[in-house]
């Protein structure tokens, strides 16, 4: 069998290109969708509240222990949401403190449609 071809695939020259193109006409696009606001009195709305007031951590927050999947719904949602890991002194390892990313623009988006924070 000499004239068996190499089973390598090499990536075409479209495939190898590692540069992020920006719009040429940024008029065009869609204006921002604002992220979903929850339903009030439920436990993503008291979550999404307390973010607004401020960074909260599971150890300190207080109306439900599934903190993290409040904030994962939000996240669905279209809420920019960061976390950080940080050592509690209550806690024997390091847990996440979230915080509300205003710079996100569904996020902004929102917080300006309900009169901002």
């Amino acid at each position: 069998m000499k004239n068996t071809r190499p089973t390598e695939v090499k990536a075409s020259a479209l495939e190898q290109r590692h540069c992020i193109a920006s719009d040429l006409f940024p008029e065009t696009l869609s204006p921002v969708t604002p992220a979903r606001w929850p339903k009030a009195g439920t436990r993503a709305a008291a979550a999404l509240q307390a973010l607004i007031d401020g960074p909260q951590n599971q150890a300190d927050y207080g109306p439900a222990w599934r903190l993290a999947a409040y904030v994962q719904s939000l996240e669905y949602d279209g809420w920019g949401i960061r976390s950080r890991l940080f050592k509690h002194p209550r806690c024997a390892s390091p847990i996440a403190e979230y915080t509300l990313d205003l710079q996100d623009p569904a996020t902004a988006a929102a917080l300006n449609v309900r009169g901002g924070t």
